[in-house]
């Protein structure tokens, strides 16, 4: 086993029901790594990912998450281990009653119930700047755009200092500029906080901005795990076809402005 492991999947076997949606799906992610999860729509994308982060119990194999075997002898996984990662769920998933400040604190105040007031409030403003969204801690989700409620979720999603990070279709209903807004803002959480990623999306640009390795999955099975380019050279024709897509077009008025992320 490679030491330096993130998140291992070994000969997983995932559905729901009593119906099977994954069968024998292996992976390993490296620290520091971003990978990329894509296939088409049915593939099984969203039951890997209910699967690995603990909102499925798994029907068989293995995942091991930061070097610990994935427990569910008490009917879930321990709370400790997932306190150790963090999920971007696509929408943003903000409770509406809520402000983006106290939606942000909900995981602190979850796995550290004993912090003080302040101590939460500096954490959650942290995090906040992070996403470049300070301005809007006292805002609630429907004051802002689509873009903000992203990286809103985004600040709660790493507001424990995970490490492991989980992106459910982070660029889902975003306009292009937007959603490379948030892809750049990614890897430079990556490259600032030092977070292993999994990131689930079907959007071909932000596949080619963020992934270091992709896993293919088709019918319920890995078709391809490994590099881009290795893809798009030497993969399976399902995969090469996927990869071949037209892409949003590239809008060069758009892309030359300034963009500002407190805005979006």
């Amino acid at each position: 086993m490679d030491a330096t492991a993130k998140l291992r999947v070994d000969h997983l076997k995932a559905g729901y029901d009593g119906k099977v949606v994954l069968e024998d799906v292996s992976l390993t992610v490296a620290a520091g790594e971003i990978r990329v999860i894509l296939g088409a729509s049915g593939c099984g994308k969203s039951t890997l990912l209910k699967t690995v982060i603990g909102l499925e119990k798994p029907l068989g194999g293995e995942i091991e998450m930061l070097g610990t075997k994935v427990d569910w002898s008490e009917g879930r996984p321990p709370t400790a281990q997932l306190r150790r990662m963090g999920v971007l769920f696509q929408g943003g998933a903000l409770l509406s009653s809520l402000t983006v400040g106290e939606n942000v604190s909900l995981p602190l105040r979850i796995h550290n119930p004993g912090l003080p007031r302040a101590v939460v409030e500096d954490l959650v403003r942290v995090k906040l700047g992070q996403v470049k969204l300070g301005h809007a801690y006292a805002k609630l989700p429907n004051e802002l755009s689509g873009g903000m409620r992203k990286r809103a979720g985004l600040a709660r999603a790493i507001v424990n200092d995970p490490e492991l990070l989980f992106c459910d279709e982070p660029s889902a209903g975003l306009d292009p500029v937007t959603s490379r807004g948030l892809d750049d803002l990614l890897l430079e959480l990556r490259e600032s906080l030092g977070i292993t990623m999994v990131v689930v999306t079907h959007e071909l640009d932000s596949i080619r901005t963020l992934c270091d390795k992709i896993t293919f999955l088709a019918k319920g099975k890995v078709v391809f795990d490994g590099k881009l380019d290795d893809a798009e050279r030497n993969g399976p024709q399902a995969v090469k076809d996927f990869l071949a897509r037209k892409s949003a077009p590239e809008d060069g008025k758009a892309r030359s402005l300034a963009f500002n992320l407190e805005d979006a």
